[in-house]
């Protein structure tokens, strides 16, 4: 017995030995900054309170106005079916706008009207706004703008299709990008980037291996490098145009965050952006106003039906999920790992936030949850004959 815990022991030296070596030798230092706020607090993946881990860049608000509370605010209790898989899901918050108005809403454990929890890609929508801004304000041409006119350095040489690229193709995740979207692989590049102290570096090795516009395949990366286009193209810190063009115009009650990648650097563009139910909804009643808050056009309605419209995926637009047929209405969201999501149901004016630690299966260019959370909405909130 002893004889076996002593080789068990020595394998495990040996292992860690090993480990360290490749992690030194491969450059992947930003595994320590994994283990230590990821494994040894017991999980194996990103969490929505890991901002407190990051140093991060205030998303600064102006004056405040809350949402209306509708005449039956909160005297209409969600269905049993809902509230018990909310529940088994571990959210945090959920709220339904109906009509511009606050019909509902409830928390669970770290959620508050005031909390401030990780949105993870559906900053990738926001980010889409804020290229529609941009463009709205002459700083992108448009769309189809080669995106090497903003980022010159993937003008080298190799095989590649580096000079191809537009601003379109990163929004409906159709760029060919070198990049494998994989949340538990703790060397792939998505680790990487969620860790990395050296995000622009890492996004300026990659290249664009696939012809861009011919296949959807779904990347954080590409949503990173429209971060630092706005960024170069606007001459503004990604937190500060947001809170320029958009917080401060919807009057968000509180300041968001958004995670950096060190103290100074850039914002984690693909995700990061933390905040709360009520202040997300935000987003999601702009679209549905296409692009306008009480009377003042932030932005441009044209972009706003284009970001709605599908590409090369029929549930995807301009970083928006797009569920026109799944449904008795047609829906869209923002949606973040680990069951983020805004909900925005057109035909009932309505726009509902689900935020917190746990989602479902995956199907089908959907989540099972998510489904779930739409069809108990339509069910209590559709009021058309």
């Amino acid at each position: 017995m002893i004889r076996v815990l002593k080789f068990t022991f020595q394998l495990l030296i040996f292992l860690f030995i090993i480990a360290n070596a490749y992690i030194l030798i491969s450059g992947k230092t930003y595994v320590y900054k994994a283990i230590k706020v990821g494994y040894l607090k017991g999980h194996n993946t990103a969490t929505i309170e890991d901002f407190s881990f990051f140093e991060n860049s205030v998303v600064q608000n102006g004056t405040a106005a809350p949402w209306p509370e509708a005449s039956d605010f909160n005297q209409n209790e969600i269905s049993k079916d809902l509230r018990a898989r909310l529940e088994k899901n571990k959210s945090i918050a959920f709220a339904v706008i109906q009509n511009d108005s606050l019909r509902y809403e409830t928390y669970w454990g770290i959620g508050s009207r005031s909390s401030k929890t990780n949105s993870f890609s559906m900053a990738k929508s926001v980010v889409s706004m804020l290229i529609g801004v941009a463009i709205q304000e002459g700083y992108i041409e448009s769309v189809d703008q080669k995106i090497t006119d903003f980022i010159p350095e993937y003008r080298r040489p190799g095989t590649h299709f580096n000079s191809e690229v537009t601003v379109k193709h990163l929004l409906t995740m159709s760029s060919g990008l070198d990049w494998d979207e994989d949340y538990y692989n703790p060397f792939g590049v998505t680790a990487e980037a969620y860790f990395s102290e050296h995000l622009n570096a890492l996004m300026l090795r990659l290249n664009f291996t696939d012809k861009p516009g011919e296949k959807f395949h779904y990347q954080s990366g590409s949503t990173q490098l429209m971060g630092l286009i706005i960024e170069r193209a606007t001459g503004k810190k990604l937190s500060e145009y947001l809170s320029l063009k958009l917080w401060q115009p919807m009057q968000a009650s509180h300041p968001a965050e958004w995670s950096l990648d060190k103290k100074g650097g850039v914002e984690k563009a693909y995700c990061c952006l933390n905040s709360n139910a009520l202040d997300f909804a935000r987003f999601g009643q702009l679209y549905l106003d296409q692009g306008n808050w009480n009377g003042q056009q932030l932005i441009d309605s044209s972009y706003v039906a284009a970001s709605l419209h599908p590409d090369l995926s029929a549930n995807y637009g301009y970083s928006w999920w797009l569920f026109e047929t799944e449904h008795k209405y047609p829906v869209y969201a923002m949606r973040g790992v680990n069951g983020q999501y805004v909900m925005v149901i057109p035909a009932l004016d309505l726009v509902a936030v689900r935020l917190g630690h746990k989602r479902e299966k995956y199907v089908n260019n959907s989540v099972t949850d998510l489904d779930f959370y739409l069809e108990q909405l339509i069910l209590q909130y559709d009021t058309i004959d």
